[in-house]
């Protein structure tokens, strides 16, 4: 039986008076992909910001590979952080910087990997995200919006993580370029034995690759397959899962 990678327990996400998060308590296993949704101001990005530790909750607990990530000095916190790898929607990757360089830059920063070995251990995961090895040598400019997603995603690879955190990974991409990118997640989750929690409002992600699906309403989380899902009776997950895009992807519609 696989371990939880992560553990929530009571996490409670403020702004002001506004409660975001009521009591969140949820868990991810090792080679879980995980799946979150939930409407607009339901504290998507907040709940991922709290689990990198980026945001600090009102109360509760994140554990990553035991470690409580809310109760630990900002020194802990930076060696903690090389637990995990983080896709951004956008990519986030240096304008300035060619793809092996922006990928390599972890490894020196990071770990005092040095100069030429971060380079050998950059395009080994470069290759491993499927991008032709002519990639290297260009800048994000220079890339399509599906090459910028996988030249990130090898950057969030560079530290061997434990966990990866995709913001929206699919956005953006044609259909065809989606797929593939959904293929390669799979992939990956299972030859490396990684936790994925991915944020995502891609209906064809949700349904093609996630073990569970967690959605946030109601200021609470309610995780489950997709079987689940398709029979609770909440409004919004009804809605949701039984829209006609959902209808069509399940042969309803």
């Amino acid at each position: 039986m696989n371990l939880p990678v992560i553990e929530v327990r009571g996490l409670v996400n403020t702004f002001g008076n506004q409660i975001v998060h009521d009591g969140l308590d949820f868990s991810v296993n090792k080679g879980e992909i995980m799946g979150v949704v939930g409407g607009s101001g339901t504290g998507k990005s907040v709940l991922l910001r709290s689990i990198i530790g980026l945001q600090r909750p009102k109360a509760g607990a994140v554990l990553v590979e035991g470690h409580d990530i809310t109760h630990i000095r900002d020194w802990e916190l930076l060696e903690v952080q090389k637990l995990w790898g983080v896709l951004f929607q956008s990519g986030a990757l240096f304008s300035s910087l060619t793809v092996r360089q922006n990928v390599a830059l972890p490894l020196q920063e990071c770990i005092g990997v040095s100069h030429r070995l971060a380079d050998e251990l950059a395009r080994v995961k470069i290759n491993l995200v499927g991008l032709p090895l002519d990639a290297c040598n260009k800048y994000p400019g220079e890339l399509s919006g599906g090459m910028v997603k996988r030249a990130g995603l090898a950057r969030a690879l560079a530290l061997d993580p434990k966990v990866l955190f995709l913001d929206e990974p699919t956005a953006g991409l044609d259909p065809i370029s989606a797929d593939a990118f959904d293929k390669l997640i799979h992939e990956l989750s299972l030859s490396l034995g990684l936790a994925i929690v991915m944020i995502t409002h891609d209906l064809n992600s949700l349904y093609s690759i996630c073990d569970r699906i967690a959605v946030l309403v109601d200021k609470k989380i309610r995780i489950g397959t997709l079987e689940d899902h398709l029979h609770d009776n909440h409004p919004w997950i009804r809605e949701y899962f039984h829209g006609a895009r959902s209808n069509a992807l399940l042969g309803k519609g």
